[in-house]
């Protein structure tokens, strides 16, 4: 007893001699633009659980060992992180300051899906939004693609539970930008740093593999960019761009939540980088029992990125991205239940993707080469079985000739197909009819594309910017197709932006359109539509504002639909080209940073559609909100929809209480507190309001749910 007194006295004193020797550092985070204190901002020692908070002056006191060469940082939401190395010596008094450059509103912030390069956001004439990796962090949501859905004016994101998105009958996940995309189809291209994301017979990409985690930001383009991205990019592109180490080091981060419906969620990032080389890898899993019975959602995700800097001119990135779900699906509530029950509805699917890019950058030139390869193994309990794959290369150089100058020029080549059993259409035999086995059961089938493409844009006048652009596409089936696109921006005044654009978007019929499951037709003609839009943008008090309006008309033509067979008979219903359609809207976007721990961003769209299209609400509205004191971070985010046709027909059976366009409310908060600048513990609620609605049609939508959780970061 007496000796372990002694263990404890003699580490008291020891403890007490360490904290009489470290020295302390002491200084203060300000806002660079405003000089305001920034309080609740975070510094810590590099690779370390060590850190401290600021408080309401932005000031700040750490203690640290003497004699030794430290690293800190500095970082708040919203701004940069600032790094700073020093060596502390032994009774000297240390101060360093912290100035933060805000990230939330910046005039030529950096975009890359444009133009394929890097380049100033005001001088591209496509209508883009990005959300940033600040956005990314302070929601609760595991998946990319609700939050996308829920921010970003003009784009609609499908839903059917608490977690996963499924596939086959009740599949949700499908996307709409200014109502182009809805159903089946998809005609708006997701990509991952550039590479195509749709699968090789369905022709749409697998929402469920989209983890929040291993994307910094994402850039959306709203209204066609087939000029640059052909096929698919008709309506619009979604470009996730995945996280990077951006310093030098080691960095863990652990994750976990748990919530309401026995849903967990867990999520675990790590990188390295020294010497030019840098990894980045993840791992997520996300299981749920599911609002309603027999929705059960099993997920894990893994990514992996390597950078090689080969030299001050080369760089050699490669990723790699595999998932594995087990989703149940619980059927319509107007369904027959029997085939619904004890889960018998599942799918098991695997899907992997990978791209190695090579980039160079020089003064005048810069570019990329892109080889990247998709595939996907499906099994559902109706006995489906299928492959797919969709593999491609992709070459693009940008070069400046002289000031304000960018010249691109690209080759694209794209093979994509699969197979799949059992593939049955309805026939008479013997006076009744019977499903029997189609010519393309069990046998491979794919098409390509091959394409080339040039764009300019040209500086003029200090305020002007033209750009235009020609895509020169080939397909196996339809042969040849030329995609143009001009543009113009016109910074009035230093605060004030006018933007113009006309461009043509295309789709091709996917395989499953063309040849797999009635109705399907193998004399489909491709998608094509005009855009017409006009956009200003303004920014005020000191650039803490920032509000936009953006007008489209768009006019397409051979949209592909399951319409009455023409000829009697069987299937009833055939994909059919059915000719033109119309949409118009407006967009408005706003954001507004009113002190350097409180901003709030402000988005709606109004959509008309010639006829009623399910996934694309007349109108959207979202209100969010973000606010910093001390170790608290508060969050809340309103989301309105009026107008939304959950179907389209009167195909169901009658007595049928469920409304077919839908209007509802939506509001979620989140409360994160800081114990320790590396930990943090949060609560989050969604649907506070209660709201009953249903997105996909016979799906009603949880009611209220909550979760709570925490994250460790190690940097």
């Amino acid at each position: 007893m007496i000796s372990k007194l002694k263990i404890i006295i003699l580490v008291i004193i020891c403890f007490f001699v360490v904290s009489l020797q470290a020295q302390t550092i002491t200084g203060r985070a300000v806002d660079q633009s405003t000089n305001e204190p920034l309080s609740g901002a975070t510094v810590q020692i590099e690779n370390s659980l060590k850190g401290v908070v600021t408080d309401v002056g932005g000031n700040y006191a750490i203690k640290v060992s003497p004699n030794k060469s430290v690293t800190l940082r500095a970082s708040f939401i919203g701004y940069k992180p600032v790094l700073k190395e020093i060596v502390v010596k032994q009774n000297e008094s240390i101060t360093v300051d912290f100035q933060l450059v805000s990230r939330s509103i910046e005039q030529d912030e950096v975009i890359v899906t444009g133009t394929r390069i890097s380049t100033a956001r005001s001088n591209v004439p496509l209508t883009t939004s990005v959300v940033d990796e600040k956005e990314i962090e302070s929601s609760s949501e595991i998946n990319l693609m609700p939050l996308i859905g829920s921010m970003i004016p003009g784009v609609f994101v499908t839903e059917r539970g608490i977690t996963g998105f499924g596939v086959s009958d009740g599949a949700a996940g499908k996307v709409s930008i200014r109502g182009v995309g809805s159903g089946e189809q998809s005609r708006l291209l997701v990509m991952i740093d550039g590479q195509p994301q749709f699968m090789g017979i369905f022709g749409h990409a697998f929402p469920d593999m989209y983890q929040t985690s291993n994307y910094e930001k994402v850039e959306v383009i709203r209204g066609p960019a087939s000029v640059l991205y052909g096929s698919n990019a008709m309506g619009g592109v979604i470009n996730m761009i995945t996280k990077k180490k951006q310093t030098d080091g080691f960095s863990v981060r652990v994750s976990g939540q748990i919530g309401s419906f026995n849903t967990y969620r867990g999520t675990v990032t790590t990188g390295y980088k020294k010497d030019g080389f840098s990894v980045f890898g993840s791992y997520n899993h996300d299981q749920t029992d599911g609002a309603r019975p027999n929705s059960k959602f099993n997920g894990n995700n893994g990514y992996l990125g390597l950078t090689w800097r080969i030299s001050d001119h080369f760089d050699l990135l490669w990723t790699g991205n595999y998932s594995a779900f087990y989703a149940v699906d619980p059927g319509s509530v107007y369904a027959d239940t029997s085939v619904y029950s004890n889960n018998k509805a599942w799918a098991d699917i695997k899907r992997g993707n990978t791209m190695f890019t090579l980039s160079n950058k020089y003064d005048k030139v810069s570019g990329n080469l892109k080889i990247f390869y998709n595939q996907g193994d499906h099994s559902l309990y109706d006995s489906w079985v299928s492959t797919d794959r969709n593999y491609g290369v992709s070459l693009f150089e940008g070069l400046t000739l002289f000031k304000d100058n960018l010249i691109g020029v690209g080759i694209d080549w794209n093979r994509y197909g699969g197979i799949g059993s059992p593939v049955m259409v309805p026939q008479f035999v013997d006076g009744t009819v019977k499903m029997v086995p189609s010519e393309y059961n069990n046998k491979w089938i794919d098409v390509s594309e091959k394409a080339v493409y040039a764009f300019i844009q040209q500086g003029m006048f200090e305020t002007v910017t033209v750009n235009g652009g020609i895509r020169f596409s080939d397909h196996s089936l339809y042969g040849g197709k030329w995609i143009p696109q001009l543009g113009l921006t016109w910074r009035v005044t230093g605060n004030d932006e006018l933007k113009a654009l006309v461009s043509k978007g295309f789709r091709s019929p996917n395989v499953k359109e063309l040849y797999f499951f009635p109705p399907a037709n193998p004399d489909l003609r491709p998608e094509s539509m005009w855009n017409y839009e006009a956009g200003y943008t303004r920014y005020a008090l000191n650039r803490k504002l920032k509000a936009s309006c953006t007008l489209f008309y768009i006019d397409g033509e051979n949209l592909v639909e399951a319409l009455p067979n023409p000829a009697g008979g069987l299937p009833p219903y055939i994909n059919q080209n059915s000719g033109a359609f119309q949409n118009y809207g407006a967009e408005l976007e706003a954001s507004y940073r009113i002190k350097p721990n409180l901003q709030v961003n402000l988005s709606y769209s109004y959509l008309h559609t010639d006829v009623p299209r399910i996934v694309s609400p007349k109108h959207q509205l979202y209100a969010g909100a973000n606010y910093s004191v001390g170790k608290f971070d508060f969050s809340a985010s309103l989301q309105g929809i009026a107008g939304l046709y959950t179907r389209t027909d009167d195909l169901s059976t009658t007595n049928i209480s469920e409304e077919d366009i839908q209007n509802y409310l939506l509001l979620d908060a989140k409360i994160n507190y800081r114990m320790i600048p590396s930990v943090n513990i949060f609560i989050s609620g969604n649907n506070l309001l209660n709201s009953r609605y249903s997105i996909n049609y016979g799906y009603p939508m949880p009611g209220i749910s909550f979760f709570g959780g925490f994250s460790m970061q190690l940097n």
